[in-house]
């Protein structure tokens, strides 16, 4: 009887908040207007058209093609995004399709990216390319709306490896517009009930478009034109975001960024970056490792002669360099610069001369000297992120990448004996490559020795996630909680049990890179998406994931509870560094479930011994001696030794 007198009060007062809420001042994404007609006025900009529609049976009002900054065109290719002024018109803007996507070569999907592509509907739009693209989109909740309580903001940054991507394929609707009853109360009435305790955690999310390749990134390596363009672009985006998103019922004071690989190093980047503090309050990294994933200035120069000779251009004095660059017909400057794909974030210190550069020093400097933005942070990656592209190099040469003694080794060997190579042919430097991958081998080497050519293929991949991935969002994860911010970690073990989603992905391959994100994006709830048949199990892990990001940014703690699954996430702190395992029971790691031990042999071991192992190539006393030790370069007294890494995002 108490419980059916809970229910009657709750839906009285859910009655009444919805009526004070449609008597009251329309919010500003609805002022005066119909379902047919949602248009919201930016000012200095002009009003933008979007457009309402139904997402199984819940509406979504979608803006999209909103200028964040003016064309990055002619004099202002290869600079920072202008944004005084913004780009401003005086009748009303369609904003109804996708602006189109930043220039980039076409036709060279990876397998992880392949099988993404196919779950998207068949008749999606292709918004073409043009180097005008600096353009956002924004997916609001359009039932609830309330004056008084604005929706928290996630903003996507896209994968791509800095070299592709677009937002276009990410349509947010699902997200933003599915509803999630929570678990009622059993025994008393809460006095804080509020319509979104039995609507579910809306959001709005903003997806954003930036500068990507050589457009993004070339530098002179000198003040003539510094990089980062692309890091740049973001940081307008957000200030746009701060600045207006309050118009579309989005709070200013709730900002989170997200993105998954190269979107996740952006979101590392700008904890790091002094440019972007104060302009988020909350980061989800979905694996991407920002620590070993910037450039430095030496890395760049042998870039800069390859770009100057293979369009005819002065290489100095720089400027001229960069007015020939500034003339190249833009299909021809991507067609000539797609092979080198290393375009990426740089530290600018030494050749920033405008303000204050995007990242001052090395990103582990920076996270030891505790001058980041600590904020609340969310990071995770899946248990086996390079199957894909193992499977893709090596199909051919080991059936079912099978990986004998031998091969095991040999593999090992000849990646991390080019871990330090000398680029000056001439150098009398001496290296210890041998250090290196004994290290490696010793450390991966399962043990009792074995025969089974499965355990030498799980223990190489074993290698490349931990490497690669999960070393480095624990690293940032124990740095943020170290400052006092919480953090929560997670590893995606969960398999689509739909068919044919994983068909082509054999059981023995785990959940490779970008499985999460069709759960993350809602995939399992778009009606009529090539028409597969999703599993209810599916459906209701793609539930869970949306409600854990969700709350997480609106309440920064991602547990929830729902009347079938409730969550209960231990933030992640250095004494008790807890994981979350979202599989088909999404439940804190078990002992032995997390190799920690691993992380820390690529956080703490593996960099002394690179340092022994080149030790012998510099003089350390030196003041002219940049020491760096990470996976890009080391400068070894004027000597460049390069640090063999992978790329890998999308």
């Amino acid at each position: 009887m108490k419980h059916a007198t809970w229910l009657l009060f709750a839906f009285t007062l859910l009655l009444v908040q919805r009526t004070h809420v449609s008597r009251a001042q329309r919010t500003h994404a609805r002022q005066g207007l119909n379902r047919e007609n949602p248009t919201v006025k930016i000012p200095d900009q002009g009003t933008v058209l979007g457009k309402e529609i139904a997402v199984n049976s819940v509406r979504v009002t979608q803006y999209l093609g909103i200028p964040y900054a003016q064309p990055p065109l002619g004099e202002l290719r290869f600079k920072r995004p202008m944004t005084e002024p913004l780009p401003s018109w005086t009748d009303v803007k369609n904003a109804t399709q996708f602006a189109p996507s930043c220039p980039q070569v076409t036709g060279q999907l990876k397998l992880h990216e392949k099988l993404f592509m196919q779950l998207l509907p068949p008749d999606m739009p292709d918004p073409g390319f043009d180097e005008n693209c600096l353009f956002l989109n924004i997916f609001v909740p359009s039932e609830g709306n309330r004056q008084n309580d604005q929706w928290p903001v996630m903003v996507w940054f896209h994968g791509g490896d800095f070299n592709t991507g677009t937002p276009a394929i990410w349509d947010a609707s699902v997200f933003v517009s599915k509803q999630k009853l929570a678990k009622w109360p059993e025994s008393k009435i809460e006095i804080n009930v509020t319509w979104d305790d039995f609507c579910g955690r809306q959001v709005l999310v903003v997806t954003v478009a930036y500068r990507l390749n050589i457009l993004g990134f070339f530098t002179t390596t000198d003040s003539e034109a510094s990089g980062n363009y692309g890091m740049f672009d973001q940081i307008a985006a957000l200030d746009w975001i701060k600045r207006n998103i309050k118009y579309f019922n989005g709070s200013p004071n709730n900002i989170v960024i997200f993105g998954h690989n190269s979107g996740a190093i952006s979101v590392g980047l700008h904890m790091l970056s002094p440019l972007s503090k104060e302009k988020f309050h909350k980061a989800i990294a979905m694996s991407g490792d920002a620590i070993s994933s910037v450039g430095t200035l030496e890395r760049e120069k042998p870039i800069v002669d390859i770009i100057t000779h293979r369009f005819g251009c002065d290489r100095r004095p720089t400027s001229r360099l960069m007015e020939c660059l500034r003339k190249v017909q833009i299909n021809i400057l991507i067609k000539h610069s797609s092979d080198i794909v290393s375009w990426g974030p740089i530290i600018d210190a030494e050749i920033n001369n405008e303000t204050d550069p995007f990242l001052a020093q090395d990103p582990r400097d920076i996270l030891e000297n505790d001058n980041f933005n600590a904020v609340p942070l969310m990071v995770g990656y899946t248990n086996n992120e390079q199957v894909l592209a193992y499977m893709e190099d090596n199909s051919d040469k080991y059936p079912e990448g099978k990986l004998s003694s031998e091969n095991f080794e040999t593999m090992i060997t000849n990646e991390f004996k080019a871990a330090v190579e000398i680029s000056d042919d001439n150098s009398t430097c001496e290296l210890k490559p041998e250090m290196v991958t004994n290290a490696v081998i010793f450390f991966y080497r399962p043990y009792p020795t074995t025969t089974n050519t499965t355990v030498f293929r799980a223990r190489y991949l074993d290698l490349q996630t931990e490497k690669n991935f999960a070393a480095g969002l624990t690293h940032l994860a124990d740095k943020v909680a170290k400052k006092k911010s919480t953090v929560f970690v997670y590893r995606f073990d969960y398999r689509p049990k739909t068919q044919p989603i994983a068909k082509d992905v054999p059981e023995w391959a785990g959940v490779p890179h970008m499985f999460e994100l069709p759960f993350v994006w809602g995939l399992p709830h778009m009606t009529g998406v090539g028409g597969t048949q999703w599993n209810f199990n599916d459906k209701r892990m793609s539930e869970s994931m949306m409600t854990m990001l969700a709350t997480f940014a609106k309440t920064g703690d991602p547990s929830f509870v729902e009347r079938t699954v409730s969550v209960k996430w231990e933030p992640y702190t250095q004494d008790n560094p807890r994981i979350l395992i979202i599989d088909k029971n999404i439940e804190m790691n078990e002992p032995g479930a997390v190799d920690y031990k691993a992380f820390a042999f690529w956080n703490e071991y593996y960099p002394q011994v690179m340092m022994e192992a080149i030790n012998n190539c510099c003089n350390i006393t030196s003041t002219a001696t940049t020491w760096r030790i990470f996976s890009h370069s080391v400068c070894l007294s004027g000597v460049m030794a390069t640090v063999a890494f992978h790329r890998f995002w999308f």
